[in-house]
């Protein structure tokens, strides 16, 4: 029997198909990675410009240091103010902004295409000529402690820091992005241009455009404005980023200010270059895809559920990939007993009965998020950021095709592979008293 898409997706698919056009990777003379993605379906043009710096790179002298100056980069170049930098994309219907993460600070803007190349100017300004004004530390300074602060005293940071601190210990991934306010209250400035100037090299960037855009014109305005900055020596990376948690039968628990109680399970998982890696992640989206899931079934059907809610994710960089459950309760007591059932129920997946018909859904359904997410412009580059850091623009393509090849076979024997072992680290935080609150 002939199989018949859904007509919203037929619908779709034609859209995309008459708004999508050319795909072109290059690499400037001067080593910048630059993918062009034309979309006519809107007459606006999107960029996120990803620099490898993030707390990664960093250490614990100068933790903080990557977000403290993707804050400064907003503070004036050698050709604009910091008002007629922020203002500016305003005055042109644009948009300007960006975030650090512990493996990038990404920049971007979304303006109407027919003043692609004031933004192409200005970002570049932005990314490679930018003054760091010592008059704007203060400020800066200011902004960047109160964020820390705020962190600090959220419980859902304070049980992220416990989780991080098991899961990445040892590397440079279990640092926090916002730094510590010791260091960023005494950050003299030279260092920090030191980093800037170590760090803001072309040839250590990565960049999406996206939008309606000619592409053989808008490539040679890529060129003219990013291409021209010189290649930068890259920085030694000599810190240690592959994580090794401390697997085992026992479950690592605290006390946190929060008002219910957390579980994080960690298991071992196939990088993204392996074998076995789209199964892995087929096998992830089933585990998460709601009353369906058998673990969802395990833990939180029935008359009296164990969780109140729950989520699993696959964590995946160029270092490492990790598969992580989260789930919350209001009863402490549980804990044992989830992570037990979680246990046991990844533990039986070899023996899961799978039909083709489920693994299409889940094709359909990236298929379609994929189609949606490159309808948004800069959302679509913020959330590939990650992967165009790790993995390049190559991996993005192929995703899809890559996860439609799996096999029911495929995904029970990488279950036995990954799950017979009963290999995990198991986490909580419990909610402290009221009198210690």
């Amino acid at each position: 029997m002939k199989k018949v898409l859904p007509a919203f997706l037929i619908v779709i698919m034609a859209v995309i198909r008459l708004s999508a056009g050319e795909v072109r990777q290059l690499t400037l003379d001067n080593g910048m990675v630059v993918i062009l993605k034309e979309n006519h379906s809107t007459p606006m043009v999107s960029s996120i410009v990803c620099v490898r710096a993030g707390s990664k790179f960093e250490d614990e002298s100068n933790n903080g240091f990557t977000h403290f100056l993707e804050h400064l980069l907003f503070d004036g170049t050698k050709n604009l103010d910091r008002i007629e930098l922020n203002e500016g994309f305003k005055d042109h219907g644009g948009y300007i902004n960006a975030f650090t993460q512990k493996d990038l600070t990404g920049y971007l803007f979304v303006i109407p295409s027919e003043f692609a190349e004031y933004a192409l100017k200005t970002q570049a300004d932005q990314l490679f000529d930018s003054t760091l004004p010592e008059s704007e530390f203060p400020k800066e300074r200011k902004i960047v402690i109160e964020e820390i602060k705020k962190d600090t005293d959220d419980p859902d940071y304070i049980a992220d820091t416990f989780f991080d601190s098991l899961i990445y210990r040892g590397t440079a991934y279990a640092r926090p992005v916002l730094g510590h306010e010791d260091v960023i209250s005494t950050i003299p400035r030279e260092k920090v241009l030191a980093y800037y100037k170590k760090r803001y090299v072309p040839n250590n960037m990565i960049a999406l455009f996206i939008g309606d855009f000619k592409m053989d014109e808008f490539a040679k305005l890529v060129d003219k404005y990013y291409g021209a900055p010189p290649a930068g020596k890259l920085p030694h990376i000599d810190a240690r980023f592959n994580p090794s948690p401390p697997y085992g039968n026992k479950i690592y628990s605290t006390e946190y200010p929060g008002k219910t109680t957390k579980i994080h399970i960690v298991f071992p998982a196939p990088m993204y270059n392996e074998a076995d890696y789209y199964a892995f992640d087929m096998l992830t989206q089933i585990l998460d895809s709601g009353e369906s899931s058998p673990l969802y079934k395990a833990l939180a059907g029935g008359d009296q559920p164990l969780v109140d809610d729950m989520s699993i994710y696959l964590e995946s960089t160029s270092d490492f990939s990790l598969l992580h459950f989260t789930a919350s309760t209001n009863n402490p007591e549980n804990v044992r007993r989830i992570v037990m059932l979680t246990d046991r129920a990844l533990s039986s997946l070899s023996e899961m009965p799978l039909k083709k018909d489920q693994l299409r859904r889940i094709v359909v359904k990236n298929k379609t998020d994929k189609i949606y997410l490159e309808e948004k412009l800069h959302y679509y580059g913020i959330l590939q950021a990650p992967m165009l850091v790790n993995f390049g623009f190559g991996y993005i393509q192929s995703y899809v095709d890559n996860l439609s090849r799996v096999e029911p076979k495929n995904i029970r024997e990488t279950a036995r592979k990954y799950f017979a072992g009963k290999k995990y680290l198991a986490m909580a935080v419990i909610p402290s008293s009221p009198e210690e609150n």
